[in-house]
């Protein structure tokens, strides 16, 4: 019976051996994914950053591009504003025009035989001018 404990022993020696062995190598396993899903979370986190950078570069793109759109809008003259001045000058003008032409016509009936060409010249350069002025006004306010 000495040979069978002994070979039982030997046998469980063996066994407890091979399961040290089992230990240590799942030890190492569980030290190398450990080490690999440190590096992975790492990784991971510099990938957030410099997403999270990226983010916040475009939010300030965007919210600069806003801002100039508002000065833009609170500079610019509304476009039912533009037309009503612009229907007032072209109203002005169209008077201006009736007006030379009620002049004229006058100066026709006054000056038939008489030659009064300086006047009506006169006329048309003052006419002429305040068109002019008309002009430079609506692109000044533009």
């Amino acid at each position: 019976m000495n040979g069978l404990r002994e070979f039982f022993i030997e046998k469980t020696a063996h066994i407890l051996k091979m399961m040290d062995e089992r230990d240590i190598r799942y030890e190492q396993r569980f030290e190398a994914m450990d080490e690999k899903t440190s590096l992975a979370l790492t990784s991971s986190e510099k990938a957030v950053t410099k997403a999270e950078t990226a983010t916040e570069k475009r939010f300030d793109a965007v919210n600069e591009f806003r801002g100039s759109l508002k000065d833009q809008a609170s500079t610019l003259m509304p476009r039912a504003e533009a037309e009503t001045k612009f229907k007032a000058y072209d109203d002005r003008l169209e008077s201006m025009k009736k007006d030379f032409e009620a002049k004229q016509n006058d100066m026709k009936t006054e000056s038939r035989g008489q030659g009064n060409w300086r006047t009506t010249l006169i006329l048309t350069a003052l006419l002429s001018g305040a068109g002019l002025i008309i002009a430079l006004l609506t692109l000044v306010r533009k």
